[in-house]
């Protein structure tokens, strides 16, 4: 059983606000996190699960950092290379292809060009 704290949830507050995420919440998420971060200084921590949950997605986003982000984009930037190199036959006349798709730096670069 996951239980959030307040000390926790202000944490990650402050890192969502210094790294611009807070930003990209909806007003909805942030009147969530507001409201969550009131209760569980006046009556303790949080322990519905569905609550929990909820503002654990929010807690990821908060916690994610823009290398984190590029990176997502190039892993997805890359899985729909490799399917369409696949289907052309690419990898039968350049298979190092294959290695680069699979390569972190590679799919790190892939994320900042796309």
């Amino acid at each position: 059983m996951q239980i959030l704290r307040h000390r926790e949830l202000l944490t990650w507050l402050k890192k969502g606000v210094r790294n611009g995420n807070w930003r990209r919440l909806n007003r909805l998420e942030r009147a969530l996190y507001r409201a969550s971060i009131w209760y569980s200084r006046h009556y303790g921590c949080i322990v519905n699960m569905l609550l929990v949950e909820k503002l654990s997605t929010i807690v990821e986003t908060l916690r994610e950092t823009p290398s984190v982000r590029i990176f997502k984009k190039g892993f997805e930037r890359a899985v729909e290379l490799l399917g369409r190199y696949e289907e052309s036959g690419v990898f039968s006349w350049a298979p190092r292809v294959r290695m680069w798709l699979k390569d972190p730096n590679y799919i790190f670069w892939l994320g900042r060009m796309g």
